[in-house]
C-alpha cells in the first residue's frame, strides 16, 4: 500500500463522486420515506415486503439485458438518463400524493419502474468507474463510493425522517426528485475519454451470450463470483440473526443500535484507509485473506457475545473487513474484464453474488428458530472462512499474478 492523493486531482471523479453522494442520499431518502408512506397506507407487512419484491425480482430479472445495454450505448448518457427517469417518478409521486389517496397499485408499478433503472444503472455505474480512473486507483475509488454510501445511509434516513415528520411524504419525494436532477446535472462537468462500445451488428441475446462466454472461460473471475456467493450469504445470514442475538442477550434496542454504529464504525475507518492509500495489481487471494477474517471474526461473535464491549468490538472488525473486501474484491474482478464485455460480464457477476443474499436471509430465520442465533454467527462464520480456504488452495487463484486486459 502506498499513501497517494492523486485520485483527488481527477475531477471528473470527483464530480462522479460528488453526484453518487446525490444519489444515494436520495435513495435512503427515498427508502425511509416510501416503506412508512405504506405502512400507514396499508398497515400490512405482505404489502411493503411485496413492493421491495417487486424491485429485487425487476432488477435481477433485467440486470443481464442491463448489462448489454451498457456495452452498446454510451455509460454517460445511460447514468444521466437513470437520475432524470428516478428523478421523474419521484416528482410523479409527489404530484399524485398531493392530489390524493393513490393507489397500492400505483406504488407497485413506481416499484417495477425502479428496479428497470436499477438493472441498468447498477452495471453502467460500476463500468463508469473504470472508465474514469486507471486500474492502480481502483481500490481507492471504491473506497470513495462506499463513503459514499455509508455517509448517506447515515444521515439520510435521519433527514428523510424529519422532513416526513415535518411537511409529509410529498415534501420528501419533492427534494428527493431534486436532488437526483442536481446528480444528472452533475454529469456536463465529466469528460470521458474511454467511451467503449459493443458492436450494434449482433442482437442483445448474442450479446448476452458472449458475456457469457467470456464469464465461464475466464476461470478466476468465475470462480471469485461463486465463492462471493457464499461470503454474501454467510455475511447476509448473521446480520438476520443480528438483533435476535441482541434480544437474546436482554442487550435490547439500545444495545442493537450500538451494535450496527460499530459495525458503520469499522467501515468508515477502513474506508478512510483505502481511500488515502494505493493498492497496486490487487489479486484474489487478498479478498480470500480478508474474507477469512472476517468469517473468524464472525465465528467468534458466536462464542463471545456476552459481554457487549467485547461484542461491540468484533463487530467494528467485521465492519472494517466487510469494508475492506468491498474495496478489493471488486478491485481484482474488474481489472480481469475486456472494456467491450464489461457490462454483460457485471451483469451477470450481479446476479450470482446477489442472489444469495435473499437466499440467506430466509434460511437465517428457519435456522434462528432450530439453532439459536448465537448458533447461526457460529456456523456462518465457519462457512465463510472454509469456502475461502478452498478457494484459496486451487492453484490457479492462489499463483494468480495478474493479467494484461485487452480489448
Amino acid at each position: 500500500m502506498k499513501l497517494s492523493g492523486e485520485i483527488f486531482r481527477n475531477r471528473s471523479f470527483l464530480y462522479f463522486w460528488f453526484s453518487s453522494i446525490l444519489t444515494a442520499m436520495g435513495d435512503s431518502f427515498f427508502m425511509i420515506t416510501l416503506m412508512w408512506l405504506l405502512v400507514q397506507i396499508s398497515g400490512s407487512p405482505v404489502i411493503v415486503g411485496t413492493y421491495i419484491l417487486l424491485v429485487t425480482l425487476t432488477k435481477f430479472s433485467f440486470v443481464l439485458f442491463g448489462g448489454a445495454i451498457v456495452d452498446r450505448f454510451s455509460v454517460k448518457r445511460l447514468l444521466i438518463g437513470s437520475s432524470i427517469g428516478r428523478g421523474s417518478i419521484l416528482l410523479l409521486l409527489f404530484a399524485v400524493i398531493a392530489a390524493g389517496d393513490p393507489s397500492i397499485y400505483f406504488f407497485y408499478i413506481t416499484g417495477v419502474l425502479f428496479g428497470l433503472i436499477d438493472a441498468v444503472s447498477e452495471p453502467a455505474g460500476i463500468t463508469f468507474r473504470t472508465r474514469l480512473v486507471p486500474e492502480k486507483h481502483y481500490t481507492q475509488s471504491m473506497s470513495l463510493l462506499m463513503m459514499a454510501g455509508q455517509a448517506a445511509s447515515v444521515v439520510g434516513p435521519a433527514l428523510g425522517a424529519m422532513l416526513y415528520a415535518m411537511y409529509g411524504a410529498k415534501m420528501a419525494f419533492l427534494l428527493n426528485g431534486v436532488a437526483f436532477f442536481t446528480a444528472a446535472g452533475l454529469f456536463i462537468f465529466i469528460r470521458v475519454n474511454d467511451e467503449e462500445s459493443e458492436e450494434k451488428t449482433t442482437s442483445f441475446l448474442a450479446g448476452i451470450k458472449e458475456g457469457f462466454s467470456f464469464f465461464v472461460g475466464a476461470p478466476v473471475l468465475a470462480t471469485m463470483a461463486v465463492f462471493a456467493f457464499f461470503a454474501n450469504a454467510a455475511v447476509g445470514a448473521v446480520m438476520v440473526s443480528l438483533p435476535f442475538l441482541m434480544k437474546d442477550l436482554d442487550f435490547g434496542i439500545k444495545g442493537y443500535g450500538w451494535a450496527h454504529t460499530s459495525l458503520a464504525v469499522g467501515s468508515v475507518v477502513a474506508a478512510v484507509i483505502f481511500s488515502l492509500f494505493v493498492i497496486h495489481k490487487p489479486k484474489p487471494y487478498m479478498t480470500l485473506l480478508t474474507c477469512f477474517l472476517q468469517g473468524a471474526g464472525i465465528f467468534l461473535i458466536g462464542f463471545f457475545s456476552k459481554e457487549l464491549a467485547v461484542l461491540l468490538f468484533l463487530l467494528a472488525m467485521v465492519g472494517f473487513l466487510e469494508a475492506a473486501v468491498n474495496v478489493i474484491a471488486p478491485s481484482v474482478n474488474h481489472a480481469l474484464i475486456p472494456p467491450k464485455l464489461f457490462g454483460r460480464v457485471i451483469g451477470i457477476m450481479v446476479i450470482i453474488m446477489g442472489i444469495s443474499e435473499p437466499i440467506a436471509a430466509g434460511t437465517a430465520g428457519f435456522l434462528i428458530e432450530k439453532i439459536g442465533a448465537a448458533d447461526v454467527f457460529v456456523w456462518g462464520g465457519s462457512m465463510e472462512m472454509l469456502v475461502a480456504f478452498l478457494v484459496f488452495s486451487l492453484p490457479f487463484i492462489r499463483n494468480f499474478k495478474g493479467v494484461e486486459k485487452s480489448s
